[in-house]
């Protein structure tokens, strides 16, 4: 079997080694190899931390499972993983208006990360809530028009 040759980019002091890795590493033997062999990522707990799959587009990028292999991303050479935390704080505004601070793991799924929400701040019936992302609507000083095919204003 080939050896498999990523980049691995510790996130919290953006140091980038290239590492052999068998196709066949399970995710979680990954990162406990990134552990042993680059001391930049020797910090905190090893379970706070996994390898994640960006992409071009910041909100496609993946988490990879601790359970799955290398292969099963279809990883090739070259292929840059980032070896971050997976906790970090979110701020959360109650429907009353008050806000709170909580911790949440960012390999989680929407729905995990509700039931962990909710039972952090104490509901019990996470499955009534939901979560929104929190726009600030910016005002129009003037009503914008719309273009047709015959370039006349709407």
């Amino acid at each position: 079997m080939v050896a498999l040759s990523l980049k691995i980019c510790v996130r919290q002091c953006n140091v980038v080694k290239t590492m052999q890795f068998e196709p066949s590493t399970a995710v979680y033997d990954a990162c406990r190899i990134i552990r042993e062999r680059v001391p930049e990522a020797q910090t905190g707990q090893a379970l706070d931390f996994g390898l994640f799959l960006s992409d071009e587009d910041p909100r496609k990028g993946i988490w990879l499972e601790a359970g799955r292999t290398l292969d099963y991303y279809m990883l090739r050479n070259g292929d840059i993983l980032e070896y971050k935390k997976k906790q970090r704080p979110q701020k959360i505004r109650m429907l009353d208006g008050a806000a709170k601070m909580i911790m949440v793991d960012d390999s989680k799924t929407v729905g995990e990360l509700l039931v962990t929400i909710c039972s952090r701040i104490g509901i019990t019936n996470y499955e009534e809530y939901s979560l929104i992302r929190e726009t600030v609507e910016e005002k129009k000083e003037e009503p914008t028009g719309t273009l047709k095919k015959d370039r006349t204003l709407l």
